[in-house]
């Protein structure tokens, strides 16, 4: 495949998946048929079925796209200096929330679109690699007395419910991916980490 090749079968992709994010404004998902995405795609059907199997197939497609903006925050790189950990990691959350906010409305279908129990199952693995890292780099990992899958449960599901909210209102509570990367920093050193033995000097 050449390069303009390569390019124009994103732009189709990309024209897809901009209809069926559009389209699930109007009405739901499960109402969306193959023929009103290829139309406001303007392609024929022929052409969508050469890129996906079906309408659950572009929407898995879109999920796992989705979940792909997370993977930033799996870098064990962030865990290799305590000194310096959070403010590495508060760098790097601000990178993925702002990710997040350019595709506001492909993350917001996922959001409100997937039940939550399968999302939490894609993202669990990146937060654990997260929560693992800054547990064992403070020795607090094999000490605490609540169970990390506990932990990891409480966190993401409030890490989720907040980055809806923001994805939500970001027009009306005007707060910056700084500092709501900053904030939830604050609240994880304060609260979680706190109460699992992590004493902040």
């Amino acid at each position: 495949m050449t390069v303009q090749e390569d390019m124009r079968v994103r732009r189709t992709k990309q024209n897809i998946i901009n209809a069926f994010v559009a389209l699930t404004k109007e009405k739901s998902i499960d109402a969306i048929t193959v023929q009103e995405i290829a139309a406001r795609a303007m392609v024929n059907r022929a052409t969508f079925y050469a890129h996906y199997h079906d309408k659950d197939d572009l929407y898995e497609q879109i999920f796992n796209e989705a979940i792909g903006l997370f993977t930033p925050l799996r870098n064990p790189l962030l865990f290799l200096n305590r000194q310096i950990m959070f403010t590495q990691l508060e760098a790097t959350l601000a990178a993925v929330l702002r990710n997040c906010a350019a595709s506001r409305d492909l993350l917001l279908l996922i959001i409100d679109g997937t039940p939550a129990r399968k999302l939490e199952q894609q993202l669990t693995p990146i937060l654990t690699a997260n929560i693992s890292g800054v547990l064992k780099q403070f020795g607090i990992d094999k000490k605490s007395p609540i169970p990390i899958d506990l932990v990891i449960t409480y966190i993401l599901s409030i890490f989720i419910s907040v980055l809806s909210w923001w994805l939500h209102d970001s027009h009306t509570n005007k707060m910056s991916a700084d500092q709501l990367a900053h904030m939830l920093v604050e609240l994880a050193l304060y609260g979680h980490m706190h109460v699992l033995g992590l004493e902040m000097k």
